[in-house]
């Protein structure tokens, strides 16, 4: 996994949610499947043989591994998916002349928000209406 770090404009954020919307539904799809396999084989689990037991544990294995992958392409432009049920994804950026992020959630047409450092998403206001042109190190 490679993080590129940088700063993104609310427009540079803004073109990747088409992108990362598909991201996330192919996620939560897999995540789904995850969970799937999982009850199937807790419930057939008992009488269950070695090899068989291996086969799910395999399946959910290279599953997992679907599931990281979808995730790396958030984080291989240098945004942070921060909650894959409710689809959220940081971008790190200067807003109002300080260090924090751009926050998204998977629905939403437009970035609008952001929250300091620490803050996460219950911390999130509203962007100024200026934030939308500043350019990073501003």
């Amino acid at each position: 996994m490679t993080l590129k770090l940088k700063y993104f404009t609310v427009a540079e954020a803004e073109e990747l949610i088409p992108r990362f919307t598909e991201v996330f539904r192919a996620a939560l799809d897999t995540k789904a499947k995850i969970e799937e396999k999982i009850a199937d084989w807790r419930k057939k689990a008992e009488g269950m043989t070695a090899p068989d037991s291996a086969v799910y544990q395999g399946q959910v294995e290279f599953l997992a591994s679907q599931l990281e992958k979808h995730l790396e392409e958030i984080t291989e432009v240098g945004a942070f998916p921060k909650d894959l049920e409710q689809g959220l994804v940081d971008f790190p950026a200067r807003v109002e002349g300080k260090e924090g992020y751009l926050c998204w959630r998977l629905g939403e047409a437009r970035i609008t928000h952001w929250h300091g450092l620490t803050g996460g998403f219950s911390g999130r206001r509203p962007l100024k209406k200026k934030e939308e042109n500043e350019k990073p190190g501003k």
